[in-house]
């Protein structure tokens, strides 16, 4: 019963009417009154608290009051702000040679630098390349290194193994994102590139196979010589059909683009006798 009774002196307490009024001073007359209670002073708070986090957030939001706060500032705009203090200190360097420049040009013209005389006798010496003739030695050299390079434009010398090593063409322009991993069942290496840029073969060969990958993008295979296979994923507006031969540097297709048209990375598998290679061993990027 106390407890019961307790709580509801609580609650009559809460609810209790309070008048607050506005008096004339001179009259005493009630210019103005209100009642509220506890309770109904909490909801107004409250509300009132609502309002004021619903009015900042929406100023947050919508108005560029939010690229004052830490983490909201735009990639973009923060990209372009790098960029500009850059230039900025380059123009500021720029501005101070060339300011040095106007003041030795200055100097020079009234007289109180006087010329450099060694800038003077370098003048006087002239070297042409066809004045210099070629040793016997580099003579020798030259024919060695042209006998011996004849017959190197595309295969080059046998390796250890006796195998001959053949000369890949970079497919693409552009630096490895993602390295070769097979423990990870990554059987070739990202490139990145621009977008729409052609992929060309590595090799010469021949189409086998055309298709599409599950993220959208296409992807084509070619047969090479001596056991090898290329394979060119995330690729669009494949150029050729299987059966078609094509050669070292031919254009393949073009490289994907996402919704946002950004590029996405170029897979290339290389695979000798049924097993994958690191590409990146066979091709300088």
């Amino acid at each position: 019963m106390a407890k019961k009774k307790r709580g509801k002196t609580f609650w009559q307490h809460i609810r209790f009417q309070y008048k607050l009024s506005i008096l004339n001073e001179k009259t005493l007359e009630e210019v103005w009154a209100y009642k509220l209670s506890l309770l109904s002073a909490f909801w107004a708070g409250l509300a009132l608290f609502i309002f004021a986090v619903l009015i900042v957030s929406t100023l947050i939001v919508y108005t560029p009051i939010k690229n004052f706060l830490p983490g909201y500032l735009d990639v973009k705009a923060r990209n372009d702000i790098q960029n500009n203090a850059l230039r900025l200190d380059s123009l500021e360097e720029q501005i101070s040679n060339q300011d040095k420049y106007l003041a030795n040009l200055k100097g020079v013209l009234r007289g109180d630098i006087k010329l450099d005389s060694i800038s003077v006798i370098d003048s006087l010496i002239s070297v042409s390349p066809e004045n210099v003739k070629a040793s016997k030695a580099e003579l020798a050299y030259r024919a060695q290194y042209e006998e011996d390079e004849k017959y190197n434009l595309s295969i080059q010398p046998k390796s250890s193994n006796g195998e001959k090593s053949i000369v890949f063409t970079r497919p693409v322009k552009g630096g490895i994102s993602q390295n070769f991993n097979p423990s990870i069942k990554q059987y070739g290496i990202a490139v990145a590139a621009n977008a729409n840029s052609p992929v060309m073969s590595v090799l010469e060969g021949n189409v086998i196979q055309t298709g599409y990958l599950p993220n959208g993008t296409e992807f084509i295979q070619v047969q090479h010589t001596d056991g090898y296979i290329s394979i060119y994923k995330n690729c669009s507006r494949i150029l050729k059909s299987p059966g078609d031969n094509v050669h070292a540097g031919e254009a393949l297709g073009t490289t994907a683009t996402s919704p946002d048209k950004k590029s996405i990375p170029v897979i290339i598998e290389i695979w000798y006798k049924g097993k994958p290679v690191n590409p990146s061993q066979y091709i300088v990027f």
